[in-house]
């Protein structure tokens, strides 16, 4: 059950997370909502135990927020996004905005309701380091394939690297807007899985779960065994995506076209299962688009003993390569401490030795036995033994979740429902192969009032800038590769 607290004034607020971080409370969001032209909503997010706990305060739109990233460091980037989205400005805080867009003065983009007056307009602000042979190298603006645009500021000392500015925010998509003014929820799930490429299936079965939630909607165990089939699926293809790109940028040819030619094998058996490559429009509220049969649970588990034998020798290759081993080990380290300092999520935290799997604790996955993959080197030959473990991990959980799905006949009950959704916050993630997808809605009046995302990438990006340090530039492609961080879920 979500918990809710509310505040009556910003400082009770700030002194509630104080008093919370020694509970052993870690924080996951912070962000304003507009009330109406004289009022806004602080929300902050912690949790514990997967348990979210949800404070918040309805203060005068007028007032200085209160500086919660002296607190918890990783909330600096949300406390800049809101002063990038609505012109808040934060006490005691340098308010450096997110976004590279040239908007005109006192603009904000989510301010719907009332202008604040900024009395000069905001410099976007790069670091500046100062000394005999430092060289600046700007990498500006990035357009890779169909990603948004990036920026990467590097000052270099001869090869190495000692500072890293990243700043992305080219694109403002407008998509959490959308889900304001959108009625229809099916058109809403087909916005969410619009976001980005990699995450079809995590987008839509995370806003089709907040809405079940809202609505009381119980789903069929047929439904529920096909939905994490699927999430495996995206996991797998992905984590082979991310390998091949990692293996491509130490320029390991011999070893990386297997890779792909391994996640070409799984995108084939999509499309010919699910009509479509990146599993799109496959989920849908209390249901399914569609769902296994017998036929195609045989290709999927046919796919999985073929490529089993060859992936694993295929991993033991890379792993025994002294090349590899070179390259890798001791590439790219983000310590523990730094990992718990800006809120790591997922691949980042794992390859810290921070254990998070929101799987073993999410009821979907109550009867999968897997431990969670942890390595403390916390460089960037972990982090692709993370993927390739996790790769084993989804082999076997798609091989249960068939033979229940056998016993249970493969039909599932298709039927209209009649969706009435509740007032209220509801939270919901699901873990995937960047670790959880997390989003937030408010419901006032069975309308949406308020929808957020987080995407792991919103704060593992910073981690890159501390992963590259003191490593020569020409290591910060396979650095990059090995977060496998989005630019898209930076620019909603």
């Amino acid at each position: 059950m979500l918990e809710i607290k509310s505040y009556n004034n910003l400082e009770q607020i700030k002194k509630a997370v104080e008093l919370l971080k020694n509970e052993w409370y870690y924080f996951l969001w912070e962000f304003l909502r507009e009330i109406d032209d004289r009022n806004d909503e602080l929300i902050i997010v912690l949790s514990k135990d997967w348990k979210d706990l949800i404070l918040t305060c309805i203060h005068s739109n007028q007032e200085e927020l209160p500086k919660i990233s002296d607190i918890f460091y990783a909330a600096h980037i949300f406390e800049d996004e809101i002063y990038d989205f609505y012109g808040k400005s934060i006490k005691w805080s340098n308010n450096h905005i997110l976004r590279l867009h040239n908007y005109p003065k006192n603009y904000f983009p989510k301010r719907i309701l009332w202008r604040p007056i900024v009395n000069e307009k905001q410099e976007y602000v790069f670091t500046e380091i100062k000394f005999e042979w430092e060289v600046k190298v700007q990498v500006w603006p990035i357009h890779a394939w169909i990603i948004p645009p990036g920026h990467f500021r590097f000052t270099v000392d001869w090869e190495d690297t000692i500072n890293l500015d990243i700043k992305h925010g080219w694109v403002y998509r407008w998509v959490e807007q959308y889900f304001l003014k959108e009625k229809k929820l099916q058109n809403l799930l087909k916005v969410s899985w619009e976001i980005a490429w990699d995450s079809k299936v995590a987008t839509q079965r995370t806003f089709a779960k907040l809405i079940e939630k809202s609505a009381n909607l119980e789903i069929s165990e047929i439904t529920r065994l096909n939905r994490v089939v699927i999430l495996e699926l995206e996991r797998i293809y992905n984590h082979l995506w991310t390998a091949w790109a990692i293996l491509n940028d130490i320029w390991q040819w011999f070893l990386l076209n297997w890779f792909l030619e391994i996640r070409e094998d799984f995108l084939t058996l999509n499309e010919k299962n699910y009509w479509n490559r990146l599993l799109w429009w496959v989920i849908s509220f209390w249901k399914n688009n569609i769902d296994l049969t017998k036929e195609t649970s045989s290709n999927i588990l046919e796919t999985i003993y073929r490529i089993e034998k060859r992936f694993k020798n295929l991993v033991n290759i890379s792993i025994e390569s002294t090349w590899i081993y070179d390259r890798l080990l001791g590439t790219g380290i983000v310590s523990k401490k730094t990992a718990e300092n800006h809120s790591a999520l997922w691949l980042s935290a794992k390859a810290s030795w921070l254990k998070q799997d929101y799987r073993q604790f999410d009821k979907n996955y109550k009867e999968f036995n897997f431990e969670c993959v942890l390595w403390e080197n916390w460089d960037c030959f972990d982090r692709f033994k993370v993927r390739v473990e996790e790769i084993n991990h989804s082999f076997k959980i798609i091989k249960e979740a068939i033979y229940k799905l056998e016993k249970l006949g493969f039909k599932n009950e298709k039927k209209e429902i009649q969706i009435n959704l509740s007032d209220w916050y509801f939270i919901w993630r699901t873990e995937w192969h960047r670790w959880e997808n997390l989003q937030l809605v408010y419901i006032e009046g069975w309308e949406i009032k308020y929808y957020k995302f987080k995407d792991p990438s919103f704060v593992n990006w910073t981690l890159l800038e501390y992963a590259v340090l003191n490593n020569i530039i020409a290591d910060f492609p396979v650095c990059n590769k090995s977060f496998d961080l989005s630019y898209s879920w930076f620019d909603l």
